[in-house]
């Protein structure tokens, strides 16, 4: 009887091992939250620094894209829009209707490196854009792998290069 608590005890330690080293193995491959402004880069030896750059903003044709079934549902028209940028004024053209619309109450300055602030003076709604990075390759490749917040809410998505079909 005591042989076989012996070996019930050895298998229940080597199991116990065996776990352990397997908790620390997933646990070490597991990807973790990337530093902000930082994306992988198959190309470059660990990550490639993107900043909140006005420049590379202004003057440039942008839309927002997601996979968030949520905003999909509650705001669909949302992708049929093509955002020029400008210092003191947006324009918005939907893409799918043929019109337009210039907002001159938007505020939007680079907070840090690699956070933009964003700000609706009519409704006085504060968007935080928080930028991991550009995509190099993918469905994705050409834009800008984003983190947007608003009054607690959290919306992962793209901001890419548009096309404007405008007259």
């Amino acid at each position: 009887m005591k042989k076989s608590n012996i070996v019930t005890n050895v298998r229940i330690l080597f199991c116990t091992l065996m776990l352990l080293v397997v908790t620390v193995f997933v646990a070490a491959c597991a990807p973790s939250e990337r530093p902000t402004g930082y994306k992988a880069n198959p190309d470059h030896e660990g990550y490639v620094v993107q900043t909140c750059d006005e420049e590379e903003i202004l003057q440039k044709w942008w839309s927002f894209e997601t996979d968030n079934a949520i905003v999909n549902t509650l705001a669909p028209s949302y992708d049929d829009y093509c955002t020029y940028v400008e210092e003191d004024y947006v324009f918005m053209w939907n893409t799918v209707e043929q019109y337009g619309f210039y907002n001159y109450n938007w505020l939007w300055t680079c907070k840090n490196e690699n956070t933009m602030s964003v700000v609706d003076l009519d409704s006085e709604t504060r968007y935080n854009i928080r930028i991991y990075g550009k995509m190099n390759s993918g469905d994705y490749a050409g834009c800008y792998d984003v983190k947007v917040t608003e009054a607690g809410i959290i919306v992962n998505g793209y901001v890419c290069p548009c096309e404007y079909n405008g007259p």
